[in-house]
């Protein structure tokens, strides 16, 4: 009796999570910010507008758009899904998936194989652990700010978020190595 063997090239599972990482860092800031939150205006708190809060209140609190700011908060949830730290996605036991690239690839690229994957382990644990980091300890992950904000670069270069940004690009260009060398075979 044989059994067919239960390996598999892991070239489109690679390929897979690449392109997902691409589409990540593609889309990141709309991946990465939240504008669903809605603020009372601070003039209508102040005391000497008690009447036209109460009156706001009891009439058209849940509906009168007008009475509400909207707000924005960055958000990590999207990232995390995409990197596969939540049980979900493509890249969800992906360094199990590079090691068994090491059955497949020509002996010559051996070494270069083992480096990137070591490579693709460093950035991906970063990213992994700034963006969860960027859940709990970035500035604008925990306060609100305006919807007209949300397109300001240099509201966050030094965030975790960022950071993770960055990590996750260097992550695929590690993928993209491996997929090439994997290819050759």
């Amino acid at each position: 009796l044989t059994f067919p063997s239960a390996k598999t090239n892991p070239l489109e599972r690679l390929t897979e999570a690449r392109d997902t990482l691409d589409t990540l860092l593609t889309n990141f800031k709309r991946a990465t910010i939240d504008c669903t939150y809605a603020d009372v205006p601070r003039e209508l708190l102040e005391s000497k507008n008690k009447e036209l809060l109460l009156e706001k209140a009891s009439t058209f609190a849940l509906f009168d758009k007008s009475v509400s700011v909207e707000s924005c908060k960055t958000t990590n949830r999207i990232v995390r899904d995409y990197l596969g730290v939540t049980g979900k996605g493509p890249l969800v036991g992906i360094e199990k998936q590079i090691k068994s690239g090491l059955d497949y690839i020509n002996p010559d690229d051996l070494d270069d194989y083992v480096s990137e994957l070591e490579n693709f382990s460093q950035a991906y644990s970063k990213a992994a652990s700034l963006s969860y980091a960027a859940g709990i300890a970035d500035f604008d992950s925990v306060n609100n700010f305006s919807k007209d904000d949300a397109d300001n670069e240099a509201r966050s270069d030094n965030s975790n978020l960022e950071q993770a940004r960055v990590a996750i690009g260097e992550a695929k260009s590690s993928l993209d190595h491996l997929v090439t060398m994997l290819e050759k075979t």
